[in-house]
């Protein structure tokens, strides 16, 4: 009975400490190497093509997280 009791405490133990690490394995830095200067984030407002391909990648990731 006390063995299943101490498995018991140790999934909750592991449980909650996976819980816990989620948000610092969800914090990671965008990096975007490019030739050349864009000139917006704004999907709206980008007029050239260098500037609509950042900004696509750049929220594409934000809609498909929405999405699901």
């Amino acid at each position: 009975m006390t063995q299943f009791i101490t498995h018991k405490w140790l999934a909750a133990l592991g449980l909650a400490s996976s819980i816990a690490a989620f948000p610092a394995l969800a914090a990671k830095d965008v990096v975007v190497a490019v030739g050349s200067n864009f000139t917006t984030l704004d999907p709206y407002d980008a007029n050239d093509t260098l500037s609509q391909a950042v900004a696509k990648s750049f929220y594409q990731g934000c809609l498909a997280w929405i999405k699901t």
